[in-house]
């Protein structure tokens, strides 16, 4: 509560001119230059307390939390601004490792003068007298180490979640060797061309899968050469040979070095069986691409766009040797559904009319098979 002032009993002094000002102005009786009796207007000791002593607050004030009562302090008597002591001289700066303060903490608050008998100040409401003469807070203390801030770590999510190991895609070991089978194809050997076709076949009939991997580019350009590779300036059969063959076809008994002879097959002969062979091999490779597109995209793949399929036509129309055309029309045949049923049917027609007695049986053969789907 809020300390009364004391007054001491009226003392009789002259009267004085009256002074105008905001403070004594006389409330009770206001006359502008009026003389003033003296037992009209008492005169009192001078106030040894300062003339405004009330608690300072906000200048808007708004409901607060409901606190504890607050008591207003036994006042101490300040002396006059005009007498306030004199502020002891700044001594020069020492530089002083100073520990720098944690990041956490409040600043600190300037210290105020010490008073002549210490008060315990209150918790809630800060008070601050007017009347008293501001202090100087204590100047910085220089250093040359800069203070160390301490980083602010991260706090952790609420809800975490187990973290995702990434695994990085093992390297796809091909299952099998297509250069390898590039070279055999391509190989001047024409028994290492066989073999290696022969090879294909079985691996596609046995391991399609893993068959999937030959349907590269590389290896239809190989049997593609092996079919349209030029044959005629190669060794043919000779006289001695043809003479064996035609004992052996009519059941005569033939020596130990004609039967060799006639089983003996020229580099012509090797290169127009692989002719066959390689459109055998197209044949099959073509089903097995033309499985997987279906399978993937559920579309079928046109004649046409079947890798090799035209190389094989060609051959079924131009090529000399009945038993290379004979031999277009089984691979063609082999490949045969409802989607290329009017293409195969017009091919296989054509063939009928073949002057080759084997070229008619393989297109008659072809048809039948072909009206049955």
């Amino acid at each position: 509560m809020m300390q009364v002032p004391t007054y001491a009993q009226p003392i009789q002094q002259p009267v004085a001119q009256p002074s105008y000002n905001a403070v004594k102005i006389d409330i009770i009786n206001p006359q502008a230059g009026a003389p003033v009796a003296p037992q009209q207007q008492p005169q009192y000791a001078q106030p040894t307390m300062p003339y405004y002593n009330y608690p300072q607050g906000q200048v808007y004030d708004y409901p607060q939390a409901q606190q504890q009562p607050y008591y207003m302090p036994p006042q101490v008597q300040q002396t006059p601004v005009q007498q306030s002591p004199k502020l002891p001289e700044a001594q020069p700066i020492k530089e002083v490792p100073v520990e720098p303060a944690p990041v956490a903490q409040a600043p600190a608050q300037p210290v105020q003068a010490e008073a002549a008998t210490a008060v315990p100040q209150p918790q809630v409401v800060q008070q601050q007298n007017i009347n008293v003469a501001p202090t100087a807070a204590p100047a910085p203390v220089a250093t040359n180490e800069a203070p160390a801030v301490t980083p602010v770590q991260p706090t952790a999510p609420a809800a975490t979640t187990a973290p995702v190991e990434v695994v990085p895609p093992a390297p796809v070991t091909p299952q099998v060797d297509l250069n390898g089978f590039i070279a055999k194809l391509t190989s001047p050997d024409y028994e290492v061309q066989a073999n290696a076709m022969e090879e294909i076949a079985n691996m596609v009939k046995d391991e399609p899968q893993k068959a999937t991997e030959l349907l590269d580019e590389k290896i239809v350009n190989a049997l593609n050469n092996i079919i349209t590779a030029d044959s005629s300036k190669l060794e043919g059969p000779s006289a001695e040979q043809i003479a064996a063959r035609q004992k052996l076809m009519s059941g005569e008994k033939l020596t130990d070095e004609e039967n060799k002879l006639a089983n003996t097959m020229t580099p012509m002969e090797q290169a127009e069986r692989n002719k066959s062979y390689a459109m055998f091999t197209e044949s099959i490779m073509q089903k097995l691409y033309g499985d997987e597109v279906q399978k993937l995209s559920n579309t079928t793949v046109p004649l046409t766009e079947l890798p090799g399929a035209v190389t094989i036509v060609d051959q079924l129309k131009d090529n000399p040797n009945p038993m290379v055309r004979a031999s277009a029309i089984e691979a063609l045949s082999y490949i045969q559904q409802p989607a290329y049923k009017e293409d195969l049917k017009t091919l296989f027609t054509i063939a009928q009319k073949d002057q080759d007695k084997n070229v008619q049986d393989a297109a008659n053969a072809a048809l039948d098979k072909l009206s049955k789907i």
